[in-house]
């Protein structure tokens, strides 16, 4: 009780405390205070010390908006992405704010909700508050972008599948093997039948399906019949049982699925146990993204795992070393991808 009520007079205290206070208080310059909030190496480890206990006891809250007018940005790293509920995208976001972590930069989120007339909009109101840098996390279209990014004061980093416009400063994947190989793979295990469920409400979403269907046609055993799936709505495991029960109406003698999603796979796989049909034996089930509970169900999921911690980590170190003016290493990233053989395919 008693800390709350001392955080709460700090907040209020803060909202009249001036740099030019802290300033006088620790008995430097205001731009040394300025300077050591912004780059705290720069400084020595006990005047650091001495200006963050300040700060703290006077309560002073830093105007980002200031700043970005006196300098040039306000020290925020601005994230667009299509969804921050998704559970694929939890691993992007700790690797990014592990990589920031102890930078002076800090992280500001912006949804879509896979919107793409909204991208352009959501670039616009970032590089208004004069950024420090923006990484967009899976943009579905760039052509609205483009002129934007060109015009950007500011680095631009991207998160992509590899077959998008952005040159430099690019980590992702490519999405269309990301689908053909996991095909390929269930064809190698014997199966013959193999449907495709999932939204296709995106453009790595559809990559996989184009993926998907080129596996298919090489093999001799591509049938339109056997894909399915909508673009409304998210992945869910009750979308994945729903899609599951229509392709079987669809083709009843479906030998195997590749789900967009492990939520789908998890759904196809419980729709299979309520219908008394055998997982590998009688359907294979091969999902996406390799979240936590796949290795946990019954039996464990075959899935395809994607780096996403590391495509996280990599695209914010390279856009770090783009505002700091250092080389980025390498100008476009493939993180690849990895098949996790388990015990839903035979």
């Amino acid at each position: 009780m008693r800390a709350a009520v001392e955080r709460g007079r700090k907040a209020r205290r803060g909202a009249h405390v001036k740099l030019s206070d802290v300033a006088k208080k620790v008995g430097v310059s205001p731009i040394t205070i300025s300077r050591a909030l912004r780059n705290p190496e720069i400084v020595s480890e006990d005047l650091r010390q001495t200006i963050l206990r300040t700060v703290d006891e006077m309560g002073y809250i830093p105007n980002l908006a200031a700043r970005a007018l006196a300098g040039r940005h306000n020290g925020i790293i601005g994230v667009i992405t299509p969804a921050l509920h998704q559970h694929g995208f939890a691993g992007l976001m700790i690797g990014i704010e592990d990589c920031l972590r102890a930078t002076e930069f800090r992280v500001q989120y912006s949804s879509t909700l896979h919107h793409a007339d909204g991208e352009a909009g959501e670039l616009r109101s970032f590089l208004r508050q004069k950024p420090a840098g923006v990484i967009i996390a899976g943009a579905e279209s760039y052509g609205d972008l483009l002129p934007l990014i060109e015009d950007a004061t500011c680095p631009i980093a991207h998160i992509t599948d590899l077959s998008q416009e952005p040159a430099r400063l690019v980590v992702g994947l490519d999405h269309h093997e990301a689908g053909a190989e996991p095909t390929r793979f269930l064809l190698s295990r014997g199966y013959e039948r193999i449907g495709f469920i999932g939204r296709g409400a995106d453009i790595r979403s559809r990559r996989r399906k184009e993926g998907y269907e080129a596996a298919m046609r090489e093999a001799g055993r591509f049938d339109p019949d056997l894909a399915i799936g909508g673009d409304e709505g998210s992945s869910s495991t009750g979308l994945g049982r729903e899609l599951f029960a229509r392709l079987l109406q669809r083709v009843p003698d479906i030998d195997a699925v590749f789900a967009q999603s492990d939520d789908l796979a998890l759904g196809v796989l419980i729709e299979c146990a309520a219908r008394g049909i055998r997982v590998p034996e009688d359907v294979g089930i091969c999902g996406f993204n390799d979240l936590e509970f796949s290795a946990f169900t019954q039996p464990s999921l075959t899935t395809v795992q994607i780096a996403r911690y590391d495509i996280g980590y990599r695209v914010a170190d390279m856009l770090l070393r783009a505002i700091r003016g250092e080389p980025p290493g390498e100008d476009k990233v493939d993180c690849g991808f990895s098949i996790i053989p388990r015990g839903s395919t035979r």
